[in-house]
C-alpha cells in the first residue's frame, strides 16, 4: 500500500519487494530511492508484520508520479474510510474477476497463450497483488495486523469499523501482569 504525505510518497516495505521483484519495468528513479543511499534496510524485515511499515519513503517527482499512476498499488487512503462488509464485498468480487480472467486466458488455444503470456501474466500478478493487499486492509480494520504509518501522517478510518487501520492496544506482557506492571 501507499500514503501520500505533503509531496512524498511512502510505501510498505512488502510493496517494495513487490516492485522490485515482480515487475518487468519500472522508472529507474525508484531504484535510485531504494539503493542511492548505498543502504537497504528494506530487505531486512523482522518477521512478516514488519513488511506493514511505511517506511519506504520516495521523494523524487518521476518516482512520486509513477507510484500515484499505479492503481494495483493500493492507496490506503481511497479504501481506508471504505465500510469493512462493503470493502469485503469488493474484495470477493475483485477475486471472482480474477479467477474468470485466468479461466479465459486459459481457454485461449495454445497460439494466443505463448503470444501474450507476458502482458496476461503481469495483468494477472498486479490484480492479485492488488486483491492481496485489500485483504491486508481487511485484516488490520479487524485488528488482525498492524500498520504502521509514517510520522505525519493523518491515519483514516471508518467509524463504527471493527477494528481500526492504527496499532490497537497491546495486551501487557506475561511478566507485567505477574508483577502487577502495566495490568489494567
Amino acid at each position: 500500500m501507499k500514503v501520500k504525505v505533503g509531496e512524498n510518497v511512502y510505501l510498505q516495505k512488502y510493496e517494495v519487494a513487490h516492485i522490485l521483484h515482480e515487475l518487468n519495468s519500472f522508472p529507474a528513479t525508484v531504484m535510485d530511492e531504494v539503493f542511492g543511499n548505498g543502504e537497504s534496510s528494506f530487505f531486512f524485515m523482522n518477521g512478516p508484520t514488519d513488511a506493514f511499515r511505511f517506511e519506504s519513503v520516495f521523494k523524487n517527482p518521476a518516482s512520486v508520479k509513477w507510484l500515484m499512476e499505479q492503481d494495483w498499488i493500493v492507496d490506503y487512503d481511497e479504501y481506508s474510510e471504505m465500510p469493512l462488509p462493503e470493502l469485503e464485498v469488493l474484495v470477493e468480487r475483485l477475486k471472482a474477476e480474477h479467477d474468470a480472467g485466468i479461466d479465459e486466458f486459459n481457454a485461449k488455444d495454445e497460439a494466443y497463450r505463448e503470444k501474450h503470456f507476458e502482458e496476461v501474466s503481469d495483468k494477472f500478478h498486479k490484480a492479485s497483488h492488488k486483491i492481496s493487499s485489500l485483504d491486508d486492509l481487511i485484516s488490520a480494520r479487524k485488528g488482525e495486523v498492524t500498520f504502521v504509518f509514517p510520522d505525519g501522517y493523518q491515519v483514516k478510518t471508518t467509524p463504527g469499523a471493527s477494528g481500526a487501520t492504527s496499532s490497537p492496544k497491546k495486551k501487557p506482557s506475561f511478566f507485567a501482569r505477574l508483577f502487577g506492571r502495566g495490568a489494567q
